[in-house]
Formats: structure tokens, sequence, C-alpha cells
């Protein structure tokens, strides 16, 4: 007998339970929805600069970024765009400032990326320098990709310093050098 009442109220409830749509009788209904997406993975590098620094301008929907330098001259006494730090040496004048390189991705098992830096192809890279705070004149740009940036966290601000390194003797005239920056989630 208990069985039977067991049974009868279990079958009661699950009746209850599953009514949707249309039914009679009563004042309650329910619909079901459900929902399905397909999570992928997301992953943009984002260059900007640091209030009192050089600007950088450039979109994060294209990844194309730029900086510019203003007037430099191999005896660091140009004019150059406010924010940069000049340094001359013996044979030069190195111009710098400090970006702020920032991976920011989604979806991923792990929560660490690298950036590499490699030279561009503009044609005056062989001016280009980047470092950490302690960027120099010797602080070339390889056209081989050089990790710069080991574990950082989606979203992170990570600390750059770029700069052209102008010798006494580079010859007037404007110059343009691409650094590559690539991030890769771990």
């Amino acid at each position: 007998m208990r069985f039977t009442v067991l049974a009868t109220c279990l079958l009661t409830f699950a009746g209850i339970a599953s009514a949707q749509g249309p039914v009679t009788g009563s004042n309650t209904t329910s619909a079901e929805l459900e929902m399905t997406a397909n999570v992928q993975t997301a992953v943009q590098l984002n260059i900007s600069g640091d209030p009192g620094d050089l600007p950088v301008g450039g979109s994060t929907a294209t990844g194309l970024f730029n900086v510019s330098f203003g007037n430099v001259n191999g005896f660091g006494t140009g004019t150059p765009a406010p924010g940069v730090v000049v340094a001359p040496d013996a044979n030069g004048a190195l111009y710098s400032s400090m970006i702020l390189v920032t991976p920011v991705y989604s979806g991923f098992a792990t929560e660490t990326a690298d950036i590499t830096v490699e030279a561009g192809t503009s044609g005056d890279e062989a001016l280009a320098r980047e470092d950490d705070v302690n960027i120099s004149a010797s602080s070339t740009v390889s056209t081989t990709p050089a990790t710069v940036i080991t574990g950082s966290a989606s979203g992170f601000d990570n600390e750059r310093y770029v700069g052209f390194y102008i010798p006494r003797a580079e010859a007037a005239g404007a110059k343009t050098a691409t650094l590559i920056y690539t991030v890769t989630v771990q």
C-alpha cells in the first residue's frame, strides 16, 4: 500500500513538473528554452602610451599603431615630440619613450602569454631601438623574433621602451621603422 501511494504521488508530481505548453483546467504553464553556444578563443595585442610619454596613435581594431618622434638629429639638439627622452653620446643621440604593450585574450585554458618583437621592413629599422627600461644605443632589433615578455596576464600593461638612435653621420630626411610585436597565449 505504501508503495502504491508513493508511486501515485511521484507520477502526479512528475506530471505537474512536466506540464508545458497549453494546458486546460489550470492557470499556470511553463516553457523551456535550451541555450547553446560555442566559446571560441580570442586574442589581441594593444599598444598605447602612458600619460606624460610619447602619444601612441592607431587602432585596437586593426592592430596598426604609430608614434612620431618629431625632429631629431645626431647631436640630440632637435625638437623631439613631447614625452621623448634624449640621450646623446659621442657618436649620435638616442631618442626614446615608454610604450605599453598589453595582451588581451579569452577562452584559453592557460592564463599567461609571451610577446616577441622583430624588425619590420619599412627601410630604417637599423635606426630603431627597443628594450626594457635599460634602452640604449645598442638595443637594436633583429629580423628574427625575440621574446621580450614572458608570462603576461590578459589585460596587463607591460612597459617597453622604443626609440631611434640617430648616428651623427645619418643623412637628413624622413625615417620610418616598423617593430612587429606578436603575442602567443601559452
